[in-house]
């Protein structure tokens, strides 16, 4: 117990919404200070003290302000808005759904501009409970993501949206009581000076099933890094683990691709390119494992995962920045419009996946066709228009357009949209149908082959 009639007491205190309260009596000036900091991480609170008292025998009193911290106020500050729609649905049947590829995807989507804000990943956001409150206290930004969610779910599957949010409200309450109650927890294994080797057989002797292993290892390293870690600094450990074996491989995809979404730590890893269609080259080059002449230290560690195929998160991640930059209105470079239908043409190269097609979804069509368009390029690559609203009408109206197109380029985008189709369809039986059509369109054998080797067997 704490004396309270002699001696001397310790008190933190914290102010939120304008009024001071006292949080604890500590024993310790170095406990008080702990508490007054850990208070701080809360962006809620807008300022911290502790406070020494001291008491006489004659019931007298002094006390004397040993440390206060008051958070600067951000003159004009954004609130922070929904960022954009996933590009799929990423239905959530279980808790451990919420917590993977799809889910964590259009996390990145949709609270893109809340992500970049504090340096966070949709990983980390999901395993700290301090970031989840964050998110609450958001104007209301995690009720319109979800309702944003719902909404896209309810339409692909036919179902009422009020009903899918509750669904995935209770999926976040319950990630939010679990990450609670890891932090609380004295038992919950600490990223240490012993590396992430150290940790993973910490939590293998904590953790019985596969699942709880995967949360505690994510939740260690979302605690740790949340004090003197920037994304790049963590984009840098990441890549130390590469070393550690082929386990951790999906851990530093999961983590990188979380940290690259951001456009800001791309510039940044990249360092001084002399052009953006330089920039993009590099990016597509790393992403579809091609030799790169000059790796930026930044992704030296992965560049042998992403030539193993091993990083398809982070794969996709760069894809898709490639795709917005060049369906931005930026210029390649400060060259003339000749150099850069050059740079343009060299890029494209660059572009072209293992099986010939353009690398990313139609999406990436789209933006080459509005640069081609941009730089006056005579028989470039065009989006192809669909009337069509079914999956399986859109395959038809595609084999259609197919067979009366020669140029190369074009034949690489119907491709793209192919096997977008084929990934939407699944085993539809328009898909098995348009085998003998395919093997009669006019397009290189080595193309050709990679189009029906999409086909199911």
């Amino acid at each position: 117990m704490l004396n309270l009639t002699s001696g001397r007491r310790y008190e933190v205190a914290a102010r939120r919404d304008g009024r001071w309260l006292i949080d604890c009596l500590a024993r310790s000036e170095g406990e008080a200070r702990a508490r007054a900091d850990e208070l701080y991480r809360d962006e809620a609170i807008e300022a911290v003290r502790v406070v020494r008292a001291r008491f006489g025998n004659d019931g007298t009193s002094f006390e004397s302000v040993l440390f206060e911290q008051e958070r600067p106020k951000q003159k004009g500050a954004a609130p922070v808005r929904i960022a954009g729609g996933p590009s799929d649905a990423a239905w959530c049947e279980t808790l451990d759904d919420l917590y993977g590829r799809a889910s964590r995807r259009a996390i990145a989507r949709l609270l893109r501009n809340f992500l970049d804000r504090y340096g966070i990943t949709p990983t980390e956001l999901l395993h700290h409970h301090r970031y989840m409150r964050m998110l609450e206290r958001q104007d209301n930004l995690q009720t319109q993501a979800v309702q944003r969610m719902a909404s896209i779910q309810a339409k692909a599957r036919g179902i009422e949206p009020r009903l899918r949010a509750d669904a995935i409200d209770r999926f976040v309450a319950d990630a939010n009581t679990r990450a609670r109650d890891a932090l609380a927890s004295r038992a919950a294994p600490r990223l240490g000076p012993d590396g992430i080797e150290a940790l993973v057989t910490a939590i293998a002797d904590l953790a019985k099933s596969d699942t709880d292993r995967a949360f505690y290892l994510r939740f260690a390293l979302s605690v740790a890094w949340e004090t003197n870690f920037g994304p790049a600094d963590k984009l840098a450990m990441a890549g130390t683990w590469a070393s550690a074996g082929a386990a951790l491989v999906p851990l530093i995809d999961e983590i990188a691709s979380g940290l690259l979404g951001a456009a800001a730590l791309i510039q940044e890893v990249l360092g001084a390119q002399s052009h953006l269609a330089g920039a993009l080259g590099t990016l597509a080059d790393l992403a579809l494992g091609h030799e790169v002449e000059k790796v930026p230290p930044a992704f030296a560690a992965f560049a042998p995962l992403f030539g193993a195929g091993s990083m398809p998160e982070t794969r996709l991640v760069l894809i898709e920045r490639i795709e917005r930059e060049l369906g931005s209105e930026k210029s390649l470079s400060r060259d003339d419009a000749t150099t850069q239908r050059r740079q343009f043409e060299t890029l494209l190269e660059k572009l072209v996946d293992a099986d010939g097609f353009f690398a990313g979804s139609p999406a990436m069509i789209e933006a080459i066709a509005r640069r081609s368009r941009r730089l006056e390029i005579i028989g470039g690559v065009e989006t192809i228009r669909f009337r069509a609203d079914s999956a399986a009408g859109r395959l038809e109206e595609l084999l259609v357009q197919a067979a009366d197109i020669i140029a190369e380029r074009q034949q690489r985008a119907v491709g793209t949209y192919f096997a977008a189709l084929l990934d939407e369809l699944g085993d539809d039986e328009a898909v098995a149908a348009c085998r003998p059509r395919i093997a009669s369109l006019p397009c290189p054998d080595a193309l050709k082959s990679a189009m029906l080797a999409r086909l199911p067997a």
